[in-house]
């Protein structure tokens, strides 16, 4: 089973994302939700620092910076 990332785990775009997301690549959010059903990681919900709402990334597309932080950095 992969590693999943928690929630509000601070990830970087990855520069490997699919082509609508490029515009994303280098910026950094934190996790907001997580797509997953029987066991199986499809993807997650982000809030980008400089966006103002969520965008769904693939989970290849997401690479964990190792902050963790908490609800309140976000609302």
């Amino acid at each position: 089973m992969e590693k999943k990332i928690g929630f509000y785990q601070e990830v970087r775009i990855s520069p490997n994302c699919k082509e609508k997301n490029k515009k994303y690549i280098g910026k950094k959010g934190g996790v907001m939700g997580v797509s997953e059903e029987d066991g199986v990681l499809y993807g997650y919900s982000i809030k980008l620092y400089d966006e103002e709402y969520l965008l769904s990334f693939d989970k290849d597309e997401v690479i964990p910076t190792g902050k963790q932080l908490t609800q309140d950095d976000f609302y």
